[in-house]
């Protein structure tokens, strides 16, 4: 069986795995980061996305082979080295967004690289507010 050195949440670690083992089950069976949810297994609910050097990735639809040397963290390692939570983690908690909570990974992992992507951290609570009506075209209020 093939192994990989994977850089996960900032540590590298080794697994043994086949090549085309989806990236999801890796982190779950063989690194035990189960923060990162199986929901459909085609890579379109985003309830397994994890960022890849930054971009979000649905990682149930992602073979471990193809990670080669990106940077990959999961929704254990969204916050900061000491602990503190991401300011879209925050925000989620602020504008009481979480449901029933099993899609909440992906989401989060998917709105910390838009914010990411626009470089704007007001945008976490509008990003925040909108996951918590369900509709993108929910009220933004200050």
């Amino acid at each position: 069986m093939p192994s990989f050195t994977l850089l996960v949440n900032g540590r590298r670690r080794r697994v043994d795995a086949a090549a085309d083992t989806p990236l999801l089950w890796v982190l779950r069976d063989n690194l035990d980061l189960t923060g990162t949810k199986y929901g459909c297994g085609a890579g379109l609910c985003g309830a397994c996305t994890v960022h890849l050097d930054g971009a979000a990735t649905r990682s149930c639809a992602l073979p471990v082979s193809a990670v080669g040397t990106k940077k990959i963290t999961t929704i254990e390692g969204l916050g900061t080295q000491n602990g503190a939570l991401h300011a879209v983690q925050k925000a989620w908690i602020a504008e009481d967004v979480p449901q029933c909570g099993y899609c909440q990974s992906g989401q989060l992992m998917a709105a910390a690289a838009f914010v990411r992507r626009h470089d704007d951290h007001c945008w976490c609570r509008i990003v925040a507010r909108r996951a918590r009506s369900g509709s993108p075209a929910a009220n933004v209020r200050d």
